[in-house]
Order: C-alpha cells, then structure tokens, then sequence
C-alpha cells in the first residue's frame, strides 16, 4: 500500500503558470493589454474611458495636449491610483457597486474582452499547448495566476475535463477532472449574483464555485459561455458580465479576500504532489502576495511527502530568472531551464512521471 501511495504521489504534478506561458500562443504581456484594452475602451464607452483616462493623465502627470502612453505606463501604480479614488467614494457614501468603483469594474471588463479578443479559439490553439493539456492528468494541480482562458480552451479541445475547485473532485462526474486554481482571477468569473435589473438577454449558465459552502461569505461563479468568443463580439456591453480579475498594486490586498480559499494552506496542494513546474512566471519585485505564497512553501517541499527526488523545475528565458528564485535554488532541489516553454520540456515532464 505504501508503494502505491508513493507511486501516485511521485506521478503527480503541481504545475505554476504566469503570463510566459500564455505569450506564445498570442496573449499579450501587461504593457501591450492595457494598450488594447484601453483602446477598445475608448470605442465602446467614451464616457467612462475619458474618466478613468483623465485620472491616469493625474496619475502619470501627463502634460497637456499629450496622450498618456498606455504601452509604457507602470500599471500596479495606475490601478493603485484607481483604489485611492475608490476609497474617497467609499468615504463619501458614493460606491458605485461593493465589487469596485465604476472605472475599476469597466476596466476590468475590457481588460477581460482584450484578453478574449487575444486568445487563440480551440481549432487554432497552437499544438504545444494541446500536448501540455494531454500531459495533465486528475491528480496533478495546477495553479494559474493568468487571466486568460488558454488553459481552458484546450483543455476542451483535447477532450478533458477539469475544474475551478477541488471540491467538484468528490463528484463523480468530476473526478477524472484536472484542477485549475487561479489564483488572479479569470476572464468567466463573477463575484456574487448579478442584479435582477442587470441581467443579459443571454443565458450565461453560472455556475457556483461553491466558497460559501466553506470559509467565504460571498459566492464566485463562473460561465463556460463566457469563454467564447462570440458571446464578446458586441460593441453593446453585457451589464451581467463583470470579469473577476484581481489587480496589481495595493487594491490586491482587497481583491485577493473573494477568492481566499485559493490562498489558504497550499500546501494541500504541494502534500500530494511531487516534481513543481513554474513556467513563465516572474516574480514582481513588488508583488509582495506572489512572493510570501512562494516563501512560505517551495523552500519547504521537500518535507512535505517525505519522498525523496523531488524537483522544481523554473522554465523561464529572463536574464534575472536565477535572481528572483535565489530563495529555493540555494535549496539545492531546484533546477532552472533559462529558455522558452518548448516540445523538451513536456518530454521531460512525461519522462519523469513515466520513470516512478
């Protein structure tokens, strides 16, 4: 019996993916998101766009008759500024919604339709991607801090089931399902029912994550509708779709409470799970969330089965890669490909899995 349980432990994986992972297949890093969101921003709603256009003006001290760079712009910084404007109508009584001030909400839905509009639909998902998914398997994890549907859209492509929260595991139509957590949020996600005045035309399908079921007060629910493309292809919003997507900057520490069940004990995650694989995913010198998440469980792996072998693997081509994760490469466990995700390191993947 303990071989079998050492067996499947060493067979599963805990997967960390950032924004590397996903910039392959098209979906743009930060800089060039926020220039194209704030771009269809201003086609679709020019009222709001000039509000929140005219508080980064403020913000960034942009001079007259200039338009505010948003390719270039420090966005933790903008999104900060935007969470000082909220506390003041939150101190005046004037909150447009307990999900966010109205700049806050618009730009994470065109955040969110930038994304959508990016991302490949499934018949043209590029093929490493699909090899990735059909890698996974129910007993590894994998904890996403992307926005995007990517991960999702393949995973429908090849045929495979997963879910937001491990709970649904227990069900039996879901337990060959992979785990996806996202720990940032995700383009299909909602907090809390909408409105009866806001509901769509369209039947999104919510589903519950069911967080109230447990720690949370509040209920995040998601829509496989809102993955596709279709459903966004509209100049006129859908007042029922509000993208739950936490935002950099200090409004973090407030975002990050609606989904905290993904935050708390990872290391449930890490128990049952052997070999750790981080692509593409760089660690914000001012991220401090990411940064404490990592402190308070990679250095500590190794003690977490008692099975020896245990590896994390850091696939990411930045030159300051080695720097950032110091923390658990002086471990000794930790190994760094200072490359591009490819073809070898899924082979690697299914070699090491393959060799328990």
């Amino acid at each position: 019996m303990n071989n079998l349980i050492e067996r499947k432990i060493k067979s599963s994986r805990t997967f960390i993916l950032g924004a590397g992972f996903s910039a392959s297949a098209g979906v743009p890093m930060i800089g060039t998101l926020l220039d194209k969101a704030m771009k269809i921003f201003k086609e679709e709603s020019k009222g709001i766009f000039e509000r929140v256009d005219n508080y980064a003006r403020e913000c960034f001290q942009t001079p007259e008759g200039q338009d505010v760079c948003y390719l270039t712009v420090n966005f933790s910084k903008l999104c900060t500024f935007l969470e000082y404007i909220e506390l003041k109508e939150f101190g005046g009584g004037e909150r447009w919604s307990k999900n966010g001030s109205k700049e806050k909400l618009n730009l994470r839905y065109y955040l969110a339709k930038a994304i959508i509009e990016s991302t490949p639909e499934e018949d043209n998902i590029p093929k490493i991607y699909l090899d990735f998914v059909n890698e996974l398997h129910e007993t590894d994890v994998v904890l996403s801090f992307n926005w995007d549907p990517l991960l999702e859209r393949a995973l429908n492509k090849a045929g495979k089931a997963y879910t937001y929260n491990h709970k649904d595991k227990n069900k039996d139509k879901n337990k060959n399902a992979v785990t996806i957590s996202k720990l940032h949020g995700s383009v299909n996600w909602r907090l809390g029912e909408s409105h009866t005045l806001l509901k769509s035309d369209i039947d999104l399908s919510w589903k519950s994550m069911e967080f109230t079921d447990g720690m949370m007060d509040q209920e995040m629910y998601h829509s496989q509708l809102l993955l596709e493309k279709k459903i966004w292809d509209t100049s006129r919003r859908n007042p029922e779709i509000e993208p739950f997507l936490v935002l950099p900057g200090y409004g973090k520490a407030f975002d990050v409470r609606a989904n905290a069940e993904f935050w708390y004990k990872p290391e449930f995650a890490f128990a049952f799970t052997h070999d750790v694989y981080i692509i593409g995913l760089s660690l914000a010198h001012d991220d401090f969330f990411i940064q404490s998440f990592f402190l308070s469980n990679l250095p500590f792996i190794d003690g977490y089965t008692g099975i020896s072998g245990r590896k994390i693997h850091i696939i990411n081509p930045a030159s300051d890669i080695a720097a950032n994760y110091d923390f658990i490469i002086r471990k000794g466990f930790t190994e760094i490909h200072q490359e591009n995700f490819d073809y070898k390191h899924i082979r690697m993947m299914r070699d090491r899995r393959l060799s328990t």
